[in-house]
């Protein structure tokens, strides 16, 4: 696995030099769960094994909450990734970077693994329950049934 800061860094700039911007916070998160979702749907394995928190507006890595507590995000360097990562981010951006942070987290909202970790919380409570890899699993086996309806 690698570590979680470097898929993120490599994330944050690979999407500043597609976009020619840089993104927020939300929208960082989201694409970070889509982004191990597409990990588990490729490889049956996560990419990094940080866990993500089912908050209000969908699943957060705490990790990516405390770098855009600073000023400058991703600003410190961070280990490179093989191809077959990179690939992996460059396959989640075109796929889901165009979309706002609004609608990614609309479309994370429809996810089994956040919806399990909410169960119990009023709509407005941010929570504070993980989001279980085997739950993860379930939406990328549903994310793979859809592709290959297409």
């Amino acid at each position: 696995m690698v570590d979680a800061y470097a898929v993120e860094k490599s994330m944050y700039v690979t999407y500043k030099n597609r976009f020619g911007r840089t993104m927020d916070e939300m929208k960082m998160h989201k694409l970070m769960y889509f982004l191990q979702r597409e990990s588990l749907l490729m490889n049956n394995s996560p990419l990094f094994s940080e866990a993500f928190y089912g908050w209000v507006y969908g699943p957060v890595l705490k990790s990516v909450r405390e770098e855009y507590k600073g000023c400058k995000p991703y600003n410190s360097p961070a280990n490179s990734l093989k191809k077959e990562e990179q690939d992996l981010v460059d396959s989640v951006l075109s796929r889901y970077g165009n979309l706002s942070s609004w609608e990614l987290s609309t479309l994370s909202h429809n996810e089994y693994s956040w919806k399990k970790s909410r169960q119990g919380l009023a709509l407005d409570e941010r929570g504070d329950r993980t989001l279980k890899l085997e739950a993860m699993k379930v939406d990328a086996a549903r994310e793979r049934a859809e592709r290959n309806t297409k």
